[in-house]
């Protein structure tokens, strides 16, 4: 295409995009780190992108109707610095120069908050793409939620990914769903340059990428030449129009203009001297490190600028038309006014009750009062019983519906809430404790981001008894408290699920429920109020303190028996209810004193590794702990055969004390 400015001077396109390219392999020879290979042969893709179809405001980075680009290749992090850089965007030559290096605004690979314009954390292949599915469903979700239908909400998501990317399972997983739900707003754009880390890819992946994603229900596209923006262009304007996903396979090639072209010898690692001056001359750069010509940025902003000079006036005075409750809902989307609360919740249950069944109820309650919940299960709605009622399906046919069917499909799920708590929802997903390992890739990121998305774990021991191991979770629970900055919670009854929600909904950071499957009665004295601090006293000693007995969840009603039956024995001993080890271990000295004093001999009774307990425990024969796999049989058959039976551990117990 020939783009023309008001001075009627034709814009050289191919300058911006080369300025671009080099920009990155200036700042990856800088840092002696990077990738180059994906900076040369991509350049015209990301530009193409930025400068023809992206609606963003570069002096509004978080705009909220703004199209997301996701960086999908977060290995090509320099080619996106420099493209924003280009742009517009708070970014200075000084920052490029420092890329790579400590608290720079240039990290190694794209982090979310860090950098303007950068619409998710990536590096871990496939994430991004996943992480764009959930974004595209938010959209639809909000745009279907809105009384006045005027469409006000309609931003794209364009992603960048590469052929790494799609060998992971993660993003099949995501696409399959992004082609049940004909989520059109989607548009990948597929860096296929054929190569990766260890060599040419048909040493592992021969797939025909569109016809399988033509079978999962996208709308493909393949443009032969990468360097040809005018049909990479051509593609996306396409894709626009679709009624499905799209997915444009661009062929390029790897380490575009250098002498390693063609090869993974430039794929993950920095080009030498010679061979980036050899590229300047082809280009026609000036071989001079960080060389921007003025008239290059000044036209690719022109071309930004100009088509969307309108974009954020406009999207303010549609906003304005509409109802009062479409704004405050928009506003809390757009501010990430994710604190939920509400005055009146129903905790009464008939005799005793499944703690999932419980969890179930308090988030009915709290999505009555807020659509800012969102979120779904794994294949698991009947088991892990977190089923909005009356939320209505989120299907194809109706994205105003709140209760997503995830399928089987554990590690998209995350990815997904990732992406829906990017566009500013309260995200939940749920499977059973013993699948939550499938998750844990994303749910690091979303600890890293601190977005804050409720993961709901079910059956959460190895009293869900005959499933067997498999379906036993053991040491799930200590991999989920070691995730940095992940709220876990293991409640012993409804009274502790309220506490655990009322907590969540005020901290905007993600958060773990862990839940048993077991029908549980509500105890005397658990407190509301105290899970907070992370452990209380839910029984006190009545003469003299003998012990301390330690439990969360479904553990905590064995503590108590146990300490009834040996109080009948002689022996006084305090129980501690422990929902939450993390944060009780970050309150005040003085109240952990308080709660468990340091002269007094403190027992663990929980059904996971002991090893965590060492924090508090510093002999692990006080630590009464499951270390092995479990069994199929009956629940009391295999808590007998583990030593969780209650007799069992009243002579453990006992013979701790005496």
């Amino acid at each position: 295409m020939r783009v023309i400015k008001n001075n009627d001077n034709p814009i050289n396109e191919q300058k911006i995009i080369d300025t671009i390219r080099l920009l990155g392999i200036d700042m990856i020879d800088e840092a002696q780190s990077g990738h180059p290979g994906i900076v040369l042969d991509a350049a015209p893709i990301i530009y193409t992108i930025y400068a023809h179809h992206l609606r963003v405001d570069p002096s509004h980075p978080n705009f909220y109707n703004r199209d997301r680009f996701i960086l999908s290749a977060g290995h090509a992090s320099s080619l996106l610095y420099a493209t924003l850089y280009m742009a517009g965007y708070e970014i200075e030559l000084e920052d490029l120069k420092k890329f790579r290096q400590l608290d720079s605004l240039t990290p190694g690979h794209p982090e979310y908050g860090k950098t303007p314009g950068v619409d998710s954390s990536t590096g871990p292949l496939g994430e991004g793409l996943a992480n764009a599915v959930g974004i595209c469903m938010a959209q639809k979700h909000t745009s279907a939620l809105l009384e006045t239908k005027n469409n006000v909400v309609n931003y794209n998501t364009y992603v960048l990914c590469s052929d790494g990317d799609l060998m992971e399972g993660v993003s099949y997983e995501a696409a399959s769903l992004a082609g049940t739900l004909k989520l059109n707003n989607l548009i990948v754009l597929y860096d296929s340059n054929q190569t990766s880390l260890d060599g040419k890819t048909n040493l592992s992946f021969t797939s025909n990428v569109r016809l399988l994603y033509e079978a999962l229900g996208w709308n493909t596209y393949e443009v032969l030449d990468g360097e040809d923006y005018n049909m990479i262009s051509n593609a996306i304007d396409q894709a626009k129009t679709s009624d499905k996903p799209t997915l444009i396979e661009v062929r390029t090639n790897i380490g575009q203009f250098s002498k390693l072209q063609g090869s993974n010898l430039c794929h993950g690692k920095p080009l030498a001297k010679d061979d980036i001056s050899s590229i300047k001359e082809k280009l026609g750069i000036r071989d001079v490190a960080f060389t921007v010509s003025s008239e290059a940025m000044e036209d690719f902003q022109y071309l930004i600028t100009e088509r969307n000079k309108n974009l954020v006036t406009d999207y303010n005075e549609q906003v304005s038309t509409l109802t009062e409750n479409d704004q405050l809902f928009l506003n809390s989307l757009a501010n990430y006014n994710t604190e939920i609360s509400i005055s009146d919740l129903d905790l009464s249950l008939n005799n005793q009750e499944e703690l999932r069944a419980s969890n179930g109820r308090i988030l009915n309650s709290y999505a009555k009062e807020n659509k800012l919940l969102f979120g779904g299960s794994a294949d698991l709605f009947s088991s892990c019983q977190n089923y909005i009622t009356d939320g209505g399906d989120f299907t194809a046919n109706n994205y105003a519906g709140r209760n997503i069917y995830f399928g089987v499909r554990e590690h998209a799920m995350g990815s997904i809430l990732n992406g829906i708590s990017l566009a500013g929802y309260r995200a939940y997903g749920s499977t059973f404790l013993a699948f939550s390992s499938y998750l844990i890739p994303s749910m690091r990121l979303a600890t890293m981001m601190n977005l804050p998305v409720i993961y709901m774990f079910t059956h959460d021991s190895i009293s869900v008894g005959e499933d067997g191991p498999t379906h036993q979770p053991v040491e799930q629970l200590n991999i989920l408290r070691n995730l940095i900055n992940l709220d876990v919670y293991r409640p012993c009854d409804v009274n502790e699920i309220a506490g655990t929600y009322k907590n969540i909904m005020a901290t905007l950071k993600p958060a773990a429920i862990v839940l048993s499957k077991t029908k549980l009665p509500i105890l005397e004295n658990t407190s509301i109020n105290s899970v907070k601090k992370g452990g209380y006293i839910l029984r006190h000693e009545q003469r003299n303190l003998d012990g301390i007995i330690i439990s969360s969840g479904e553990d905590v009603h064995q503590a108590l028996e146990v300490s009834n039956r040996l109080f009948i024995k002689g022996f006084d001993l305090r129980v501690v209810s422990m929902p939450s080890l993390n944060l009780f271990l970050d309150q005040e000295d003085s109240y952990i004193d308080e709660v468990l004093p340091v002269e007094k001999r403190k027992i663990v009774i929980e059904k996971a590794p002991g090893q965590i307990w060492n924090k508090l425990i510093f002999n692990d024969k006080y630590i009464i702990s499951q270390e092995t796999y479990g069994n199929s049989g009956k629940p009391e058959d295999v808590l007998k055969k583990y030593g969780f039976d209650i007799d069992s551990l009243e002579e453990k117990v006992e013979n701790l004390i005496k």
